[in-house]
């Protein structure tokens, strides 16, 4: 049995004895005895309001300790709780940082790849242009022998007064120097 148990049952007893003996005095008329009585019941009474007051102070001091291990294990939940958000913060930063830096790779790869490309496009284009430079020339070439054919094939066959006549002739001149000067063209634009 637990010690505060015993201290109970004695000062109920006290109670008890003190009623018993003010009971008697008062049926025998002795005032000495309604008065130890009286006092006996008053002394339980103390006894038990003490303990109640120390029942009450040790309630009180469980209540406070476990109101205080209540907030202990909050502020630990909440130190937990608030040390999970770090982490997940810190890991969606990383992620964050992970797909910016991802980003930029894949649009520096674009830029490189729209640069390749432009790059063979002005290639492809500079081959073409030389192609058609070529094409033009061999064409202006051609067509200068041809000209100047048909003026050698021209030429023999005029005689001396279609020459002087022809000299006189300011569109057959302004023909002979146009053929002339297509076939300087021609013979600069193939040295080249």
């Amino acid at each position: 049995m637990s010690a505060d148990f015993i201290d109970k049952a004695q000062n109920k007893a006290q109670e008890v004895a003190g009623e018993a003996k003010k009971a008697v005095g008062d049926a025998t008329d002795n005032d000495d005895l309604k008065a130890e009585g009286t006092a006996d019941k008053a002394g339980a009474k103390t006894k038990q309001a003490g303990a109640k007051v120390s029942d009450a102070a040790e309630d009180a001091k469980d209540a406070a300790s476990d109101v205080a291990d209540e907030a202990k294990d909050k502020a630990e939940d909440v130190a937990s709780d608030v040390k999970a958000q770090a982490k997940d913060v810190k890991a969606k930063a990383e992620d964050a940082a992970d797909d910016a830096k991802a980003q930029v790779k894949d649009a520096a790869q674009d830029a490189k790849d729209k640069a390749d490309e432009v790059a063979d496009k002005a290639k492809d284009a500079a081959a073409d242009a030389k192609a058609q430079a070529k094409d033009v020339a061999q064409n202006a070439e051609k067509k200068a022998n041809e000209v100047a054919d048909k003026v050698a094939s021209n030429i023999r066959s005029i005689d001396s007064r279609d020459v002087e006549k022809a000299a006189t002739n300011p569109a057959l001149i302004a023909g002979v120097v146009a053929v002339i000067a297509g076939i300087i063209a021609a013979i600069v634009i193939k040295r080249r």
